[in-house]
């Protein structure tokens, strides 16, 4: 290649580097290729754009941001869009396709917005009362449901496992549920699981398989919950969904490619199942798998059990959602063992934790400089 190179040449190839899990995998691969692609489509219809890598410099990416941000899209947007388009180019660069990133040139970043202001802490984090209050409801309903329903109570001690494990590992929620977008993530197995060593393997957003820990919290809810559902196999999900149109599916489509049974055949046996207990029964008998709940899902199963809690949040989320778990188990970590084990339990830099969670460490250089001063005047 040359500097006549056109800039989407080396596109696939920056994807591939990207892309740790192989061709097509992750959401992040596909954001990528979606902004860098608007680029290109930009270069193609702006009149004083070349298509070539010779004919960049810093004025195309300020005409490129000037045109984002006369779209109707969120600052937010505006700046991952231009971020994207940014990585492909210092990529380029250092294929020797370019002599520098222009984009980052700060006469091409000019007309893109400011930064929101969202400062450290605005986001939702599980409070201590959150976890005290959630936790108490799915303990009691899982408890309720056991006493009446007896082994039929899969689903609460689900819900009291989920919630168990969102509170206390720091776990992201996609590294646990299913993703419909990407077919790598399709949630947390059993065999990924071990309540002994306290701990699961998952997909972390990095794209490689991680380690993490299930804290004590977590790991009795899970217990109980595990004899109760008896997964079949080690390749049951951990959570699985009780959607019921999507177990009957599942079950016709593994009694049809696994067992070749005719559709008559399948009909006659779903048929006599009336619930969400038949069909994971008639799952286990024949080894097939549930699917995973999907992040969605999750988000679904905490409002509802927020609502029968009589939980109120105010903000952009009015329930518990499963990230403000993972950043309510962050400020436990830093507020009570420090940034660098926090960054071990949140599988995280420890620079981006310090970023995340710095206004806990302003509060506190707040209250040590007040005593300094009150010292010093006394």
């Amino acid at each position: 290649m040359n500097a006549a190179t056109p800039v989407g040449d080396p596109l696939e190839a920056f994807l591939r580097s990207k892309s740790k899990g192989g061709e097509g995998s992750g959401n992040y691969r596909r954001n990528l290729e979606r902004c860098v692609e608007d680029f290109l489509e930009w270069l193609e219809v702006d009149a004083q754009s070349g298509t070539t890598f010779d004919e960049l410099d810093e004025r195309t990416f300020r005409r490129y941001a000037r045109n984002l941000t006369a779209r109707d899209l969120a600052p937010g947007t505006i700046r991952t869009y231009y971020a994207q388009v940014s990585a492909y180019v210092g990529w380029c660069v250092r294929e020797g396709l370019l002599e520098a990133n222009y984009a980052q040139r700060n006469v091409a970043k000019e007309p893109l917005p400011e930064n929101d202001g969202r400062r450290s802490g605005d986001q939702q984090a599980w409070t201590d009362e959150h976890r005290l209050l959630i936790t108490r409801h799915v303990d009691e309903r899982a408890h309720d449901a056991a006493d009446e329903k007896g082994f039929g109570a899969i689903r609460e001690f689900r819900d009291r496992a989920l919630v168990y494990v969102l509170c206390y590992s720091g776990v992201r929620g996609g590294e646990i549920f299913a993703d419909p977008k990407d077919d790598r993530r399709n949630g947390l197995r059993w065999g990924d699981v071990s309540l002994d060593d306290q701990k699961m393997t998952v997909l972390a957003k990095k794209q490689d398989w991680s380690d993490r820990s299930l804290t004590k919290q977590a790991v009795n809810p899970m217990r109980r919950y595990k004899r109760l559902l008896d997964p079949a196999s080690d390749e049951w999900p951990v959570f699985p969904t009780f959607h019921l149109p999507s177990l009957y599916e599942t079950l016709r489509t593994g009694l049809r490619d696994e067992y070749s049974w005719s559709t008559d055949e399948i009909e006659t046996v779903v048929d006599e199942l009336t619930g969400q207990t038949d069909v994971f029964d008639a799952l286990r008998e024949r080894d097939l798998s549930p699917p995973s709940i999907n992040t969605d899902g999750a988000r679904r199963i905490m409002r509802r059990l927020c609502e029968e809690a009589d939980l109120e949040l105010e903000g952009k989320h009015d329930y518990l959602a499963p990230h403000g778990g993972r950043r309510g188990a962050g400020e436990v970590m830093v507020r009570q063992r420090g940034f660098t084990a926090a960054a071990r339990l949140l599988d995280n830099s420890e620079e981006v934790v310090r970023k995340s969670y710095s206004h806990i460490e302003a509060k506190e250089m707040a209250e040590d400089a007040g005593e300094a001063f009150t010292e010093h005047d006394t």
